[in-house]
């Protein structure tokens, strides 16, 4: 009888246990967002909102917010293709809940070298941090801060 209730406790214990992990390592978290582009600061309609290189998870809506809700963990977002918009990638913070972005418009320039291209776009990256503070001055965006890394993608 002894033996019995030692192994029910065993039993009971390791399915407490898996129980108690999985509750822990599948919390489900709520992403949400604005995408202006760079052009006139205004919200960019449509783009597709993707997680960690491969999940496709909403698009933006008509002010340019999305939002969406996971149990993985998100390491990096992007816009990977979205007509005139350049390709945006994100790494993401650990706490790195609310992102805010600007997508830069996509410049087409006829006779003009991969690296001529490149020096004009990077001009343009380069200000992204004074059209995010334009975006939060006029109330779009509500956080100066960034919780992500962007760098420069060459052609």
């Amino acid at each position: 009888m002894i033996i019995q209730i030692t192994k029910m406790k065993r039993i009971l214990f390791t399915i407490l246990t898996i129980f108690f992990v999985n509750t822990i390592y599948s919390q489900v978290r709520t992403y949400t967002g604005t995408v202006v582009d760079n052009y006139d600061i205004e919200p960019v309609i449509g783009a597709p909102i993707v997680i960690n290189d491969s999940i496709a998870v909403c698009m933006t809506g008509m002010d340019g917010s999305f939002m969406f809700e996971t149990d993985i963990p998100v390491k990096k977002l992007s816009v990977p293709w979205f007509p005139s918009y350049e390709k945006v990638d994100l790494e993401l913070s650990e706490d790195c809940y609310h992102i805010e972005f600007v997508l830069m418009v996509y410049p087409y320039y006829d006779f003009m070298s991969d690296r001529k291209v490149n020096k004009i776009r990077k001009k343009e990256f380069k200000k992204l941090p004074k059209i995010r503070r334009k975006a939060y001055e006029k109330g779009i965006f509500q956080s100066i801060d960034v919780c992500y890394k962007q760098e420069f993608l060459e052609l």
